[in-house]
Protein backbone atom coordinates (compact mmCIF):
# COMPACT_ATOMS: atom_id res chain seq x y z
CA UNK A 1 0.00 0.00 0.00
CA UNK A 2 1.39 3.37 -1.00
CA UNK A 3 -0.55 6.31 0.35
CA UNK A 4 1.01 9.24 -1.53
CA UNK A 5 -1.66 11.14 -3.45
CA UNK A 6 -4.25 8.36 -3.40
CA UNK A 7 -5.32 7.68 0.20
CA UNK A 8 -9.01 7.11 -0.57
CA UNK A 9 -8.16 4.84 -3.50
CA UNK A 10 -5.80 2.78 -1.34
CA UNK A 11 -8.37 2.62 1.45
CA UNK A 12 -11.03 1.33 -0.95
CA UNK A 13 -8.58 -1.13 -2.54
CA UNK A 14 -7.80 -2.52 0.92
CA UNK A 15 -11.50 -2.91 1.73
CA UNK A 16 -12.14 -4.59 -1.64
CA UNK A 17 -9.15 -6.91 -1.21
CA UNK A 18 -10.37 -8.01 2.21
CA UNK A 19 -13.90 -8.58 0.91
CA UNK A 20 -12.64 -10.59 -2.05
CA UNK A 21 -10.13 -12.63 -0.03
CA UNK A 22 -12.68 -13.66 2.56
CA UNK A 23 -15.20 -14.80 -0.03
CA UNK A 24 -12.66 -17.52 -0.88
CA UNK A 25 -11.09 -18.24 2.52
CA UNK A 26 -12.42 -18.46 6.08
CA UNK A 27 -12.00 -15.52 8.40
CA UNK A 28 -9.50 -16.83 10.91
CA UNK A 29 -6.37 -15.58 12.63
CA UNK A 30 -3.99 -17.16 10.11
CA UNK A 31 -5.79 -15.60 7.15
CA UNK A 32 -5.97 -12.22 8.88
CA UNK A 33 -2.19 -12.42 9.34
CA UNK A 34 -1.75 -13.34 5.65
CA UNK A 35 -3.87 -10.39 4.58
CA UNK A 36 -1.89 -8.09 6.87
CA UNK A 37 1.33 -9.25 5.19
CA UNK A 38 -0.12 -8.64 1.74
CA UNK A 39 -1.81 -5.32 2.45
CA UNK A 40 0.44 -3.58 4.97
CA UNK A 41 4.02 -4.79 4.92
CA UNK A 42 6.45 -3.24 2.48
CA UNK A 43 5.24 0.34 2.70
CA UNK A 44 7.68 3.15 1.97
CA UNK A 45 8.15 4.66 5.44
CA UNK A 46 6.96 4.67 9.06
CA UNK A 47 4.20 7.21 8.48
CA UNK A 48 2.75 5.18 5.63
CA UNK A 49 3.01 2.03 7.78
CA UNK A 50 0.92 3.66 10.50
CA UNK A 51 -1.68 4.82 7.99
CA UNK A 52 -1.76 1.40 6.30
CA UNK A 53 -2.18 -0.37 9.65
CA UNK A 54 -5.10 1.82 10.67
CA UNK A 55 -6.82 1.34 7.30
CA UNK A 56 -6.23 -2.43 7.34
CA UNK A 57 -7.30 -3.06 10.92
CA UNK A 58 -10.36 -0.82 10.55
CA UNK A 59 -11.50 -2.67 7.42
CA UNK A 60 -10.75 -6.03 9.04
CA UNK A 61 -12.66 -5.06 12.19
CA UNK A 62 -15.68 -4.07 10.13
CA UNK A 63 -15.51 -7.30 8.10
CA UNK A 64 -14.93 -9.74 10.99
CA UNK A 65 -16.84 -7.89 13.70
CA UNK A 66 -13.76 -8.03 15.92
CA UNK A 67 -9.99 -8.48 15.95
CA UNK A 68 -7.66 -11.02 17.55
CA UNK A 69 -6.55 -9.98 21.08
CA UNK A 70 -2.96 -9.27 20.01
CA UNK A 71 -4.16 -7.00 17.19
CA UNK A 72 -6.51 -5.14 19.54
CA UNK A 73 -3.61 -4.43 21.88
CA UNK A 74 -1.48 -3.13 19.00
CA UNK A 75 -4.19 -0.94 17.51
CA UNK A 76 -5.29 0.51 20.86
CA UNK A 77 -1.70 1.42 21.72
CA UNK A 78 -1.11 2.93 18.28
CA UNK A 79 -4.32 4.97 18.23
CA UNK A 80 -3.76 6.26 21.76
CA UNK A 81 -0.24 7.38 20.79
CA UNK A 82 -1.56 9.15 17.68
CA UNK A 83 -4.20 11.00 19.71
CA UNK A 84 -1.79 11.94 22.53
CA UNK A 85 0.92 13.18 20.20
CA UNK A 86 -1.44 15.05 17.88
CA UNK A 87 0.83 13.75 15.13
CA UNK A 88 0.60 15.30 11.70
CA UNK A 89 0.79 13.08 8.64
CA UNK A 90 2.56 14.71 5.72
CA UNK A 91 1.25 12.12 3.25
CA UNK A 92 -2.36 13.20 3.88
CA UNK A 93 -4.22 16.30 2.77
CA UNK A 94 -6.92 17.82 5.03
CA UNK A 95 -9.79 15.59 3.83
CA UNK A 96 -7.66 12.45 4.06
CA UNK A 97 -6.38 13.42 7.50
CA UNK A 98 -9.94 13.99 8.76
CA UNK A 99 -11.00 10.55 7.49
CA UNK A 100 -7.92 8.94 9.02
CA UNK A 101 -8.39 10.62 12.42
CA UNK A 102 -12.06 9.58 12.39
CA UNK A 103 -10.94 5.93 12.16
CA UNK A 104 -8.29 6.49 14.86
CA UNK A 105 -10.86 7.99 17.23
CA UNK A 106 -13.36 5.24 16.48
CA UNK A 107 -10.74 2.65 17.45
CA UNK A 108 -9.75 4.58 20.55
CA UNK A 109 -13.31 5.11 21.79
CA UNK A 110 -14.82 1.72 20.89
CA UNK A 111 -14.89 -1.60 22.62
CA UNK A 112 -13.53 -3.94 19.98
CA UNK A 113 -14.87 -7.46 20.22
CA UNK A 114 -12.31 -10.24 20.52
CA UNK A 115 -12.25 -12.35 17.38
CA UNK A 116 -11.86 -16.06 18.02
CA UNK A 117 -11.35 -18.74 15.38
CA UNK A 118 -14.33 -21.06 14.97
CA UNK A 119 -12.16 -24.15 15.34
Amino acid sequence: MYIDNNYFEEKQTTIDSIEHYFTRYPIDKANIARMYSEEVLGVADTEQLIIAEIIFYHAMWKKAGGLPVYDIEIIKKLTNEIIKSNQSFTHLNADEYNDFIKMVKEFSESKIEIFEDNS
